[in-house]
């Protein structure tokens, strides 16, 4: 088929290369003035795709578009040349929605520059390997679908992004931690994680945090040992703090724990809770658990806010169960949940279900 120039998208997101060669735009323009013939490029119709672009068209409220998926320096040299039309064959025989599918479209677009035109280089091709991973937390591309795209050995793409992958792990083994400490059950977590249950588990299981006293001998402070081990500080003081006392954590963490009619605190410890309007001191929550709870109790964080009292709860071995409309990326254990003031009734519901 052909389609109308004018009505094609450069879309530099899915284009697998630094940048697009005006040598070869300018070999190709030779070539149509001695009446060389190309193959078709390759285009896909996209939905859901960004606003503004000028070759967009909204239809039924959503913005519509055709991007190239090969033959960017064929375009340029047909716009160039003043041909109004040119032949182009779909990958898919139906539109896509753009965000759910724009990085298999970069590695489609990747895969047909590695058989011919401009070789991709490698330099492109690492960065490609590098990119997808970035924003693929999920791990929804393996090293071996994007070896098969990128045209080169699995290996090479282990080498590639052994390191994002790694502080991937360490991130999500964090937020798996953090969610069973605090009581989380393990279908619940499986399901924040995106992990089955048995693999959450084997990760509970066989969590070894045995050097951080080693490391504090060795004079590390708590802020090092976080970052060694690629997790919050809550949750590092939590693992330090584990088998001792209410007491003795109160000790460690340089609080002093004062009698019940005496709770002077005129500042937040900066270690926990994030920064957030009406934040409270940590200490404070500290104090409440002591005197009103024991550990292994449940609290009830229904406006949660920074955290707080999700760090402190970890702090002293309290389940927590956290709340609130406005969330953050920092803090999976804050689930956002609406209460309806006009319906008391108990568990809270979700907005969505209450309207």
């Amino acid at each position: 088929m052909e389609v109308n120039i004018s009505d094609l998208t450069w879309d530099q997101f899915i284009y697998p290369r630094g940048n697009k060669s005006e040598k070869t735009i300018s070999s190709y323009v030779e070539a149509l003035e001695i009446g060389a013939q190309f193959p078709p490029i390759r285009i896909q119709r996209v939905f859901n795709y960004a606003d503004g672009n000028e070759t967009t068209v909204q239809s039924a409220g959503r913005h519509e578009a055709t991007v190239i998926v090969d033959g960017i320096h064929r375009w340029f040299a047909f716009k160039e040349k003043g041909i109004k039309k040119i032949a182009a064959v779909e990958w898919k025989d139906k539109p896509l929605d753009y965000e759910k599918n724009k990085t298999a479209l970069l590695l489609e677009s990747a895969k047909c520059n590695t058989s011919h035109g401009d070789r991709l280089s490698p330099g492109d091709k690492k960065r490609i390997a590098r990119d997808i991973p970035t924003s693929d937390p999920e791990c929804k591309w393996t090293e071996l679908a994007l070896a098969e795209k990128l045209g080169v050995i699995q290996q090479t793409v282990n080498t590639w992004i052994s390191d994002i992958r790694g502080r991937q792990k360490a991130g999500r083994n964090t937020v798996i931690l953090r969610l069973s400490h605090l009581g989380w059950s393990p279908e619940k977590i499986a399901e924040a994680v995106a992990l089955s249950r048995t693999r959450t588990s084997e990760i509970v299981g066989n969590a070894n945090f045995g050097k951080i006293d080693t490391l504090l001998s060795e004079g590390h402070d708590m802020d090092y040992i976080a970052s060694h081990y690629q997790m919050d500080l809550a949750l590092a003081w939590s693992l330090r703090l584990e088998r001792m006392t209410d007491q003795e954590r109160f000790k460690e963490l340089g609080w002093g724990l004062r009698t019940w009619d005496q709770w002077n605190f005129n500042e937040c410890d900066e270690r926990f809770g994030d920064d957030w309007p009406g934040r409270i001191p940590a200490q404070l929550v500290a104090h409440t658990l002591f005197y009103f709870t024991k550990p292994g109790d449940l609290v009830l964080d229904p406006m949660a806010g920074g955290g707080v009292v999700s760090d402190v709860c970890l702090l002293f071995e309290r389940k927590c169960q956290s709340f609130d409309l406005a969330l953050m990326d920092n803090r999976p254990e804050i689930q956002r949940y609406y209460w309806d003031p006009q319906n008391w009734t108990w568990p809270v519901t979700k907005k969505e279900d209450a309207e």
